[in-house]
């Protein structure tokens, strides 16, 4: 009975080598499990921000194949979701923003640094006479923040431009600079990076793109911040090199001065 506790004892400190093998597997599992992100999390956003910039009612199938994955997980997210008010369905059962999108766009402007001290500034001192963007870069596409063209109202700049793969924009393009051209190349397309690859460059090289289109158009932008997005230039057509100089200056400045208290 002795030499039985003895070895119970012992062995409760002294756990064998098998035992503490298996301990060590567990926890590094655990930590691994702990580490990975939530996918479901992960897919429910982007199905919120499909939505969100289809611009009308979608059914289940077409957001599925938008995605990219199973029809029935797409109604499951949704469904979901509805249930916070964050969608809802039409009388065709396709599905629409619901009112908890509007609670969570008030409290994200009202939240965000970017935005309250941006638009202010943008407002005031953003010129008049050509396309102003502000935008930042979620996945491969380019979320524009603020999108004025000659004549628009602030109402109409807040917002006021869909999603733009990053490839055809300026501001994607300073934007994608600072990842590695072995990730963008695996990211897109042979034709894509083609396009993309020589202000990827720039961008590096001298802080900044210019980018003059094969239509005669000149677009230009530069990061702004540690906040993931970049300002931007467009809308202007056929000037010299000296033209050019003399905007990427006033774009310069006014970047300079976006985020001052």
């Amino acid at each position: 009975m002795g030499n039985l506790r003895q070895r119970m004892i012992f062995t409760a400190l002294y756990p064998s080598a098998r035992a503490v093998k298996s301990s060590l597997r567990l926890h590094t599992l655990k930590a691994a499990m702990s580490s990975q992100p939530n996918q479901s999390l992960i897919d429910g956003i982007r199905c919120l921000q499909y939505l969100v910039s289809s611009g009308r009612a979608i059914g289940c199938r077409e957001l599925a194949r938008l995605m990219g994955i199973n029809t029935t997980r797409v109604n499951r997210l949704l469904m979901t979701m509805a249930s916070i008010g964050l969608t809802m369905q039409d009388e065709h059962r396709r599905y629409l923003p619901g009112p908890g999108i509007h609670a969570l766009a008030a409290q994200s402007i009202r939240g965000s640094e970017l935005f309250s001290r941006a638009l202010p500034r943008l407002e005031r001192d953003a010129p008049r006479d050509i396309v102003v963007a502000l935008g930042v870069l979620w996945e491969d596409q380019v979320i524009y923040i603020w999108h004025s063209v000659p004549g628009s109202q602030t109402t109409q700049a807040l917002a006021g431009f869909h999603m733009l793969p990053a490839w055809q924009s300026v501001i994607g393009m300073s934007l994608l600079a600072s990842e590695t051209d072995e990730a963008l190349m695996l990211r897109f397309t042979p034709e894509q990076w083609q396009n993309l690859a020589p202000h990827v460059a720039q961008q590096r090289q001298q802080g900044h793109v210019v980018w003059h289109h094969d239509d005669g158009e000149v677009s230009m932008a530069l990061p702004v911040g540690a906040h993931h997005a970049a300002l931007a230039f467009a809308g202007m057509w056929n000037i010299d090199d000296e033209q050019v100089r003399t905007r990427l200056a006033e774009l310069t400045t006014l970047n300079a001065t976006l985020l001052e208290q």
